[in-house]
């Protein structure tokens, strides 16, 4: 139920593991920390909520979804793609294309919904992880794109680099998969004629960008980093006798 991240145990054998390879000890950047899947994801705010703020070169980003079913559910369809590879976890579904205690790897380019078979019935639910380890010195890039619910022509397409930094402007950065999928959509439903089909003329609506909730988990993060600048320059200037 839980996932760590951030510290690895030593081997047994003093660092070598078979096939001759060397597992290094902790470099102590990251502090280690643990998380309930179920807990977390009972308190998010958003789909696709990142478990731990360690999003730096090399790194193992998991994070969560949850979905639920119900009669006025309406969440969209859309595409994502990544050049890295992602690893999803089923640790509870029902009424879902996926099952419970499933593991798979995604495409480079896969559909995202609610992968449940009746997005309508109530009794669905799906609870799952989301993985994917950042690249080292490689760039990293990611896309959202939208087709025709008809045809499947495509409507729109947002690329934007999601290349992972050590050093960040905010001690909690941002996590480019919401913040620039907030932008993404806003931007998809911006004009009529984006969402229009080119091909057979179908208008496919907007996209119910509050039903995922990456906006506000791109303002949350904004406005938590300037919660704590705000806390740490009061205590300087309490500090300083001010």
């Amino acid at each position: 139920m839980g996932i760590a991240e951030g510290a690895m145990p030593p081997s047994q054998d003093g660092g070598k593991q078979s096939g001759g390879h060397r597992i290094p000890p902790p470099s102590g950047s990251k502090e280690p920390l643990k998380v309930n899947v179920f807990e977390r994801l009972q308190h998010t705010n958003t789909e696709l909520v990142p478990l731990f703020p360690y999003y730096g070169p090399g790194s193992f980003v998991p994070a969560g979804a949850i979905f639920r079913g119900d009669p006025e559910l309406d969440m969209g369809h859309f595409f994502h793609q990544n050049n890295v590879d992602e690893v999803v976890v089923v640790y509870g579904g029902n009424g879902a294309l996926l099952q419970t205690g499933q593991i798979m790897a995604t495409a480079k380019l896969h559909g995202v919904n609610t992968f449940l078979k009746d997005p309508r019935n109530g009794e669905s639910f799906l609870v799952i992880t989301v993985t994917q380890r950042q690249s080292d010195n490689q760039d990293q890039s990611e896309a959202l794109i939208w087709r025709c619910r008809k045809c499947h022509e495509y409507l729109h397409r947002y690329e934007f680099d999601a290349t992972p930094q050590e050093v960040h402007r905010d001690r909690f950065p941002a996590f480019p998969t919401l913040t620039e999928g907030a932008i993404a959509a806003e931007q998809y439903n911006a004009e009529e004629r984006t969402r229009v089909c080119p091909k057979c003329g179908f208008d496919n609506g907007a996209f119910p960008l509050d039903r995922w909730g990456w906006k506000q988990w791109a303002v949350q993060w904004r406005t938590i980093n300037d919660a704590r600048a705000a806390l740490l320059a009061s205590a300087e200037q309490q500090l300083a006798g001010g």
